[in-house]
Order: structure tokens, then C-alpha cells, then sequence
């Protein structure tokens, strides 16, 4: 039997926070995907699963090129965050880092996982935003209060 990662043993994720002139850069994640993918139906970052043998650092700059077709440079590691969602039954340990586009234009190269790429101001990152790829790297670099995090926290779905 098929083991499912998040659900039958702990996920490692990664994801790109692409911040560039005060906006950064989201993802709306496909409504479609299958339930063991936390962020359908949500913007996220630019990221995903880390392959076994493959350093995170790289598995981050590999996921955005699949993604967007764009290479990074990453700037700093943000921090990390556990994503335990007790409805689903899922455990994911998330790691985000601070990137910028080195080379190329964001261009959605899977239409069948992401609905839509756009740059948000910071400031104003839509509501149905995962909190483990999301709000979680913004309220760690300081672009969220700690007032607005915990709104966040209460009001979004599990993600």
C-alpha cells in the first residue's frame, strides 16, 4: 500500500517568499488538488516538496522553476513552521526563505495545479492566504502585525 506523504509520516515543504518592491509574489493553488495538498483553493507562495536526497535550498530554487519558470537566489531563511491540521490528518514541517527573481518573467507553467500568479503589496495579502506559506513568513519578517496574525490564525480554514 501506497504511503501518502503528510498524512502516513511528517512532509517537507519549502517555499519562495519573492518580495520585490513592497509585493510579493502569490500563487492561487487549484481547488482541484487532491485533498493531502494543503493549500487548495489558496494563494501561497512558490514552493513544495522536498524530494528525499535533495537539500532544501535546492528543492526551493527546483519547485520555482517547475512553477514559474524563473530562477532565484535566496536571500535568507525565514524560518519554519509546523502545518498540523487535526481535520485532515495531516503533518507537514513548512520551511520558508526570502528569494528574489534572478533570471526571467513568473509565467504559471502548471495550469492544472495554480488558477493564477500576481504580485500583492505585502500589506495587503488576500484573506484566503495559507498560513503556513503565507502569513506565517510575513508576520516572521515583520510585514504582519502580531494582531492581524492572530486573526489570521482563527478565521482561515485549515491550511
Amino acid at each position: 500500500m501506497k504511503k501518502t506523504v503528510g498524512k502516513d509520516y511528517i512532509g517537507l515543504g519549502c517555499g519562495a517568499v519573492i518580495i520585490h518592491n513592497k509585493k510579493i509574489l502569490l500563487l492561487k493553488r487549484s481547488k482541484k488538488l487532491t485533498s493531502d495538498r494543503t493549500t487548495a483553493g489558496l494563494w501561497s507562495v512558490p514552493g513544495g516538496e522536498v524530494e528525499f536526497g535533495e537539500r532544501i535550498e535546492d528543492a526551493v530554487k527546483r519547485e520555482v522553476k517547475e512553477e514559474l519558470g524563473v530562477e532565484i537566489e535566496i536571500q535568507k531563511p525565514i524560518g519554519h513552521w509546523d502545518q498540523i491540521l487535526p481535520k485532515s490528518k495531516i503533518h507537514w514541517h513548512c520551511v520558508a526563505f526570502l528569494c528574489q527573481i534572478t533570471k526571467g518573467k513568473p509565467r504559471n507553467l502548471e495550469p492544472d495545479k495554480v488558477e493564477e500568479v500576481r504580485w500583492f503589496p505585502v500589506s495587503q495579502v488576500p484573506k484566503d492566504s495559507g498560513i503556513a506559506h503565507v502569513v506565517a513568513p510575513l508576520h516572521k519578517l515583520g510585514f504582519m502585525s502580531d494582531e492581524e496574525f492572530i486573526k489570521r490564525l482563527k478565521k482561515t480554514p485549515e491550511s
